[in-house]
Order: structure tokens, then C-alpha cells, then sequence
């Protein structure tokens, strides 16, 4: 697109106060709405709905219907929208600090957030705003108030990380891990691993700041071309800047803080799991970085209680549901069941299909079928095609989740229960039929 074209645009943004929408259902009134075109829709065909609806403007890639007054055409609207948010940020005279990795980006996400409210007036990713469509979106909402943002970057195909990466501009980021995510589209880890390095890469060319796992075997070998000055690292090792030493990790994970070998005491989670531990480091090297009070970024992080199917805890009667339903992989499946078998006593373990695994499906779903098998005092329900055609020969297994869920409505629940699957599987539809 022209400058010229893109400020246009950005007159436009700036008449409607910085409301963008892409979603008809979501209209808000004075807004500027874009066409979106997919395999499956053509937003064009809602544009005079929109402007109904109470848009003030519409941006649409169908010139038979743009009048330049209220519709105002463009060759393509997502490319569109992505250089709008571009600009947008170049107005930004603000830090933003950058989130990739396999897992556990949303909870890094709040957990940061949570800091950095203690100090500045901050933005973060809403929900899964997190791709090509939804970090644009992002950016565009934040306005001339915010001190601070924080933008959550997902990817499932080789370089879209980049194309997010020179929309948003980050001037500091974190790759929580790598794992194995969204194998259809990337098909091996070595792809994974040079696609989400491409953060820590933009970081060290841009002399931006890096907060390092330097407990992940990938990330502490692309650390080496790192300088110190750069960089803060955690983990739990005794050389990282900022080290955890475990003292529980469920149902709720407790360590003590080492900050450069300095004991800052014992810390408390609201959450559980290892993982998490790691993710509240983050957080914490996040909080060092922006010289945020300790005092004030302990209290931010042992609050924090999810409310979003992510390490969230339930109570079910005299029962406590692990609800963790919001995604899943190989990689963090593996880690869940792994941490949630350490509780005492029985323990129920629901599972459902991971997606977006291409060829590799079966045989890792086979994987964690295996996996759960070894584990001592708990009984394991898997549903999903996916688990059914990996391991026809169990009797635990469900081809969908209403079968599981007519297999448990009117079970007793043991102490503890997890429950975990991808989004397309709506686990949490499960607590609509377990017995409370």
C-alpha cells in the first residue's frame, strides 16, 4: 500500500477515536470497520450491515459498493488493517514487551500484566487476539494513555512470528518454550524453534531487551549469541539472574526467589505446575527489568488466579477440578498430567483430542495414551477421534465428548480431577454434567 493510502486510513481511525472492528456482531457505534476475506466469508457482503449498525466508516475490497464517502475501497483488507496497526505503532512513543513460545503465553501474559499495572498504566492482548488479525486489532486499541503494553504472539506456520514481529515492534519479549506445537503447520521442531527465534533475533539486531528460559534446552543455546547487558535470565539453574528453588508445585506451586543469589524469600502461587513457577518468573524478570518494586511484583503474582480454562482451579463439593481446556499439544499435555499425577491420593484425568498435528497425530496422541498408562493412582478417560483411532484397543477411550460425558454424569468424583484438551473439544462442557 501507498503512505498516502495508509494515512488516509489512519484519518479515518483517528474520526472513529480508535475503535476498529472486524465482527458485525461486535459493532460499536462510530466504530471503522473492516471487510475481513476468508476461505469461508466475505466481510464485504456485511458492509452496508455495518454501517446500520452504527459504524461511521467501512474499509472494503469491493469496489462496486465503495463511495468513498462511508466505503472507501482497498485492493486488501487484511493487508490493509495489519499496515494500519503498523502505523499506529510508530505513533506509539511506549515500550512494548513481546510474548512467543509453545506454551503458557496467556499465563505469561497475565502474570506480566499483573506486574506492570503496579507501575504503569498498561494494554494487553485481549483473550486469543494473539495472530495476524487479532494483534493488529491489539495495537490498534491502545491509545495515547497507555505507558505500557504487552503483546501475546502466536503462530502455527512458518513466518507469520516475523510479520507479527514487524507489526508490533516489540522493545523487549520473552519465548516461554519450545514444544510441540501446531506440527500440521510447521511438520517439525527444528521449524518450530527457528520460528519462534525469530523474537529473540529481532530483539539482539534492534538491541532490545530479552528475558531468557534458561531452563529450555533450545532457548539457552540460542542465549549464547546474547550478550549479558541484553538480557535477564530465569529458571531454575543457580547461574540464571533470577532462580526458583522448588518447594511444592501442586495443587498450588510455592519456591524461593533467588534474585542475583539473593534470597527474596518464599513465594506462593495461585496456580500449580513447574511451568507455571517458570511463568511467574517471567514475570518477575519482566518486574526487574522495568525496576518495579519487589515488594509490589511478588504481591501482583501471588494474586493472580486465572479465570480463563487456564490452570484454573474449581471447587466441586468436597472435589477440586484442574480446568486447563483452553489448549493443547504434546508439550503441555505431557507437562499437565505429569505435574497433576503428583497429588496425592486417586485422581481422575479427562483428555481430549490435540489438534493441528498433521501426520504426527496418531502417533502422539499414542504417546500420551502411553504415558498416562504408567501413572499410579489415577483413572484416565480419553475422548476424540484422534485418541480412538491411536489406541482402538483400550475401553478408557471415547470417540467423542458426549460419550465421556455419559460415562461420568454420575460418577464420584475423586479429591483431585484435571481436565485438558484443545479448544475445538470443549472440555469445559464437562462441568455441566459431573455431579456436584
Amino acid at each position: 500500500m501507498l503512505l498516502s493510502e495508509i494515512e488516509k486510513i489512519y484519518s479515518l481511525y483517528n474520526q472513529c477515536n480508535g475503535i476498529v472492528e472486524t465482527d458485525t456482531r461486535k459493532i460499536q457505534d462510530n466504530c471503522l470497520f473492516f471487510c475481513l476475506v476468508g476461505e469461508n466469508f466475505d466481510g464485504n457482503t456485511f458492509a452496508i450491515k455495518a454501517l446500520e449498525l452504527g459504524a461511521q466508516f467501512v474499509i472494503s475490497s469491493d469496489k462496486s459498493i465503495c463511495n468513498e464517502l462511508t466505503i472507501f475501497y482497498v485492493n486488501n483488507t487484511l493487508i490493509a488493517l495489519q499496515n494500519l496497526a503498523r502505523h499506529h505503532r510508530e505513533s506509539l512513543n511506549i515500550p512494548i514487551f513481546a510474548i512467543g513460545g509453545s506454551n503458557g503465553k496467556t499465563t505469561t501474559k497475565e502474570l506480566c500484566n499483573a506486574v506492570a499495572r503496579t507501575k504503569y498504566k498498561t494494554y494487553s492482548t485481549p483473550g486469543n487476539f494473539n495472530n495476524h488479525i487479532g494483534l493488529p486489532l491489539t495495537i490498534l486499541a491502545i491509545n495515547s494513555t497507555i505507558e505500557f503494553a504487552i503483546l501475546e504472539m502466536g503462530t502455527n506456520h512458518p513466518g507469520e512470528m516475523l510479520e507479527l514481529i514487524n507489526i508490533g515492534d516489540p522493545t523487549m519479549g520473552s519465548v516461554t518454550n519450545i514444544g510441540k506445537e501446531h506440527l500440521e503447520g510447521f511438520g517439525t521442531v527444528d521449524a518450530i524453534v527457528k520460528e519462534e527465534s525469530e523474537l529473540l533475533n529481532y530483539l539482539l539486531v534492534n538491541n532490545g531487551s530479552i528475558l531468557l528460559n534458561q531452563d529450555d534446552p533450545w532457548l539457552n543455546n540460542m542465549s549464547k549469541r546474547i550478550s549479558a547487558d541484553n538480557k535477564i535470565s530465569y529458571g531454575f539453574t543457580k547461574d540464571c539472574d533470577l532462580c526458583a528453588v522448588i518447594i511444592e508445585t501442586m495443587p498450588h506451586a510455592a519456591f524461593e526467589l533467588y534474585v542475583k543469589n539473593k534470597n527474596l524469600g518464599k513465594i506462593q502461587l495461585k496456580i500449580g505446575g513447574s511451568f507455571n513457577i517458570i511463568n511467574a518468573l517471567a514475570a518477575l524478570a519482566m518486574g526487574l527489568k522495568l525496576n518495579i518494586d519487589w515488594n509490589e511484583a511478588i504481591k501482583a503474582i501471588e494474586s493472580y488466579e486465572p479465570t480463563n480454562n487456564r490452570s484454573q482451579w474449581i471447587s466441586f463439593g468436597n472435589s477440586k477440578i484442574l480446568l486447563d481446556a483452553y489448549n493443547a499439544n504434546p508439550s503441555s499435555v505431557e507437562l499437565a498430567v505429569s505435574e497433576f499425577a503428583k497429588l496425592d491420593g486417586d485422581k481422575l484425568i479427562l483428555l481430549g483430542d490435540m489438534f493441528e498435528l498433521g501426520n504426527q497425530a496418531l502417533n502422539e496422541h499414542l504417546n500420551i495414551i502411553k504415558l498416562c498408562n504408567k501413572l499410579e493412582n489415577c483413572t484416565v478417560f480419553f475422548c476424540g477421534k484422534n485418541y480412538k483411532e491411536a489406541g482402538p484397543q483400550y475401553s478408557n477411550i471415547f470417540e467423542s465428548r458426549e460419550e465421556l460425558e455419559l460415562k461420568i454424569k454420575n460418577m464420584q468424583l475423586p479429591p483431585y480431577t484435571l481436565i485438558k484438551g484443545s479448544r475445538g473439544m470443549k472440555m469445559e462442557e464437562l462441568l455441566k454434567v459431573i455431579p456436584s
